[in-house]
């Protein structure tokens, strides 16, 4: 991502709390370590992540973070970020951790599968916070857009 599309990205980021989604693509069959996790095998495709954002700065820092590369592994998404592209953002702000509210309902859905059991989700109950698409773009986003109190797409890589 050049600083251009980096900067203009960020303007659309809220800098308050709230959950947000990440869409990403893996271009080939990965076998990704997630700490104590272990190795896992990602098949290329879609992959949705969900996050929150509670400190300084909210969804924009969180985000922006997330998509410099190069940082510290801190998360189980950091070691993806570094195979994967950012294709679309979506989120909601306020206090309520809705990553837990979407992951719930991504485990319901047919078109996902969550091929990293508890990875993103070590300090909850879910089943993951990362899950494959079985389809592509369109019915990607009208599955995301119809989750419990859907978030808002706010960036999508054309």
């Amino acid at each position: 991502m050049t600083e251009q599309d980096s900067f203009g990205l960020a303007a659309r980021l809220p800098a308050a709390a709230g959950s947000y989604l990440l869409v990403l693509r893996l271009a080939e069959d990965t076998v990704l370590r997630a700490g104590a996790l272990g190795d896992f095998l990602l098949p290329a495709g879609p992959y949705v992540y969900a996050g929150s954002a509670r400190g300084p700065g909210g969804v924009r820092a969180r985000v922006m973070r997330h998509l410099r590369g190069g940082v510290a592994m801190h998360w189980h998404i950091d070691s993806l970020l570094r195979r994967a592209q950012v294709t679309a953002v979506w989120a909601r702000t306020g206090t309520r951790r809705l990553e837990c509210v979407w992951a719930q309902s991504l485990a319901r859905h047919s078109l996902f599968t969550a091929p990293a059991p508890r990875f993103g989700a070590s300090d909850c109950r879910c089943p993951s916070h990362l899950w494959r698409a079985d389809e592509e773009a369109d019915e990607l986003d009208q599955a995301l857009a119809r989750l419990a109190e859907a978030p808002e797409r706010l960036w999508k890589n054309d």
